[in-house]
């Protein structure tokens, strides 16, 4: 039975990475709330460490240093890191956690508890972003950013196979530095010793930004999708007009000629065909079990473009639904005023 769900668990993780981590840290904030509440330096420290594990050597080979020894190459700690660096794993699914709490209903046990340690949500959730982001800059930002400011050049790279996947993945990559820049003075806000020392005034108006952040990571991440997808699509096609155009030249121009079929005894002994002796010997005797070993749950094979679709699916289901409950609890707040009011 364990098996079956460790199977089930891995299988979920690779058709919809997003919302089985959802569900895992949802479950976890809420078994671990008091813990986190308590002890929230510590759990600060633990999400720190990843963090400077990969800052650390990106940063050195910045300044023309190169670290002969990579923590990614640790077993279960080299996991780890990458999981920090795709937002799938780690960051987004905090920071949908963060934007749910404004939309669920307060007066549910369950969201009092998640809302009890939101600001160390809010805090935990900067380590994996921060990683991300300072991946993808380093190794994605700029040359994104020729779409838009050298054109012709971006276009003549041989990666390039869609001029219209580009576009979409170039324009969410750089959505992603807007999406950077707000994120930081969201997230540094959310320390007791920077928000002490700002008005509560300005500090509400600058966490309604992160309305706008929303906005913008649904963007982000249906246009990586999206943009993947159709350059992915398109470099397919490309390769298939290409065999198309191999398969149909001319016998004469590649210097094969054509040989005459075998036949099924050989002209030397008269013996049959060895191959054809090897497959009547090979089959199994009447009666035998010739069925292959059972498959799993862990053997279930998802394609690329299944699991896309998964993806952009469970992000519209997601960001759709939060748009819903929270118009839903405005306008209840919005009644229950006119009625105290009245």
């Amino acid at each position: 039975m364990i098996k079956v769900l460790m199977d089930l668990l891995v299988l979920l993780r690779t058709a919809a990475p997003l919302l089985t981590s959802l569900v895992i840290f949802v479950l976890l904030f809420i078994l671990l709330s008091k813990s986190i509440k308590k002890h929230a330096k510590i759990y600060y420290i633990v999400f720190s460490i990843p963090f400077l594990m990969h800052a650390i050597p990106t940063i050195l080979g910045w300044c023309g240093i190169e670290m002969e020894f990579s923590f990614i190459r640790v077993p279960v700690l080299g996991e780890i890191i990458r999981d920090y660096i795709h937002m799938a794993a780690l960051g987004h699914p905090l920071m949908i956690i963060i934007m749910y709490m404004g939309a669920l209903d307060t007066r549910n046990p369950y969201v009092k508890r998640l809302m009890s340690i939101r600001k160390e949500i809010s805090i935990l959730s900067g380590f994996p972003i921060l990683t991300h982001s300072l991946v993808r800059v380093a190794n994605n930002f700029p040359n994104s950013l020729k779409y838009f400011t050298n054109h012709a050049e971006f276009m003549d790279s041989p990666r390039v196979t869609s001029e219209l996947g580009a576009g979409i993945s170039s324009f969410s990559l750089v959505l992603g530095i807007v999406m950077l820049a707000l994120f930081i003075p969201l997230w540094v806000t959310s320390f007791d010793f920077v928000r002490k020392r700002m008005k509560a005034t300005n500090w509400k108006k600058l966490q309604r930004w992160s309305y706008g952040l929303y906005a913008m990571m649904f963007i982000h991440a249906v246009g990586i999708q999206v943009g993947g997808m159709i350059s992915r699509n398109a470099m397919t096609a490309n390769q298939g007009q290409r065999t198309e155009i191999v398969a149909e030249a001319p016998a004469q121009q590649t210097g094969q000629r054509e040989r005459p079929a075998a036949s099924s005894e050989s002209p030397q002994s008269g013996r049959t065909n060895v191959s054809e002796s090897s497959t009547t010997a090979q089959q199994p005797p009447a009666g035998a079990n010739r069925r292959g070993p059972s498959k799993g749950i862990s053997d279930i094979e998802i394609s690329r473009d299944v699991r896309q679709y998964i993806s952009i699916s469970v992000l519209i289901l997601i960001y759709g639904s939060y748009l819903f409950l929270r118009v839903r609890k405005a306008r209840k707040n919005a009644s229950r005023k006119i009625h105290n009011i009245d």
